[in-house]
């Protein structure tokens, strides 16, 4: 789409924006409008169109679900923006697949809301509960919720040691944010497609990565680990460090990738236990995840799009 600029005034210059596009985004006259410079670019937002993108209800019938398949279903609906998600059943009880038992439906939905920021149960009866989030959905939040992500990593890194340290709490901390941030993302009208898509692919990976954790700290926690095996953990630790410096400013990748092949073949030469062996399978997952880095950090910096 081509649009002319006219000249107003002695130093600035207008150009008109699509009818369609005002009717679609319920703009007009007096309404303010976002502008964000990307690059080169100039991206327009309206103020509304945030909230057009919030879907009202999903009826979620779970009768024939186990808590495996409403967690994955909740987790769905949450992500893409639903506002009140009506449950029905009929049953009172449902089978938690892991431990292979019947477990109360309203308890477990009380407890599963815990997992998404905002979410509250507005009204429980015989047959429907009924949930609503009532956290605004605000695309300047994207950010800080994508920083927090990161910093609450971290974290469960620089305690990993501590046998006291609440391992699943720091898990459904991290979850909880990375599905904030999707619900966020999904419903933000500044962001591409492509980049949503980047940055979904990107944060699964790091979901991943939680649970990796929370298996490190079992595994060394119940095994007899060394000193040496234990510096190895803090220096791959410290290679994610730089992994999520180059998140935030890219820069020459030779160092990190390097690193990464030392801290691999320093592995393959180590002699393990059985116990140590566990642990570092675990540990071995942050060695093969610097790509995901580096291709969201290209992206992040534009280089695609200016062609360095």
């Amino acid at each position: 789409m081509k649009r002319k600029l006219v000249k107003q005034g002695p130093q600035s210059l207008v150009v008109s924006l699509p009818a369609y596009w005002l009717k679609k985004n319920h703009l007009k006259k007096g309404n303010e409008v976002e502008i964000d410079e990307i690059s080169n670019n100039l991206v327009i937002s309206g103020k509304e169109v945030i909230e057009k993108k919030i879907k009202e209800d999903y009826i979620l019938n779970i009768e024939e679900m186990d808590d495996y398949l409403i967690k994955r279903y909740l987790t769905t609906l949450y992500v893409q923006g639903y506002e009140e998600i009506i449950i029905k059943f009929s049953k009172k009880k449902i089978t938690e697949l892991k431990k292979g038992k019947k477990i109360e439906i309203e308890n477990f939905i009380s407890k599963l809301t815990q997992r998404f920021i905002g979410m509250e149960i507005l009204t429980s009866e015989k047959n429907k509960i009924v949930l609503k989030c009532f956290t605004a959905l605000n695309p300047e939040e994207l950010k800080n919720v994508q920083r927090r992500t990161f910093l609450l990593i971290l974290n469960f890194m620089d305690n990993i040691f501590d046998e006291n340290f609440n391992k699943n709490l720091a898990h459904d901390n991290i979850a909880k944010f990375i599905n904030y941030f999707f619900r966020i993302l999904n419903a933000s009208p500044e962001t591409s497609l492509k980049n949503k898509e980047l940055l979904y692919s990107f944060f699964v990976v790091q979901d991943k990565l939680v649970d990796y954790l929370r298996h490190i700290h079992d595994e060394l926690h119940k095994n007899r680990v060394s000193k040496r095996v234990k510096m190895y953990i803090k220096e791959v630790f410290s290679l994610y460090k730089d992994m999520y410096k180059l998140f935030y400013k890219f820069s020459d990748t030779k160092k990190i990738v390097t690193k990464r092949y030392e801290l691999v073949n320093k592995l393959s030469k180590m002699r393990l236990t059985n116990g140590e062996t566990r642990v570092l399978f675990e540990v071995k997952f942050i060695l093969e995840i610097i790509n995901s880095f580096t291709e969201v950090a290209i992206a992040r910096q534009g280089l695609l799009s200016s062609g360095n």
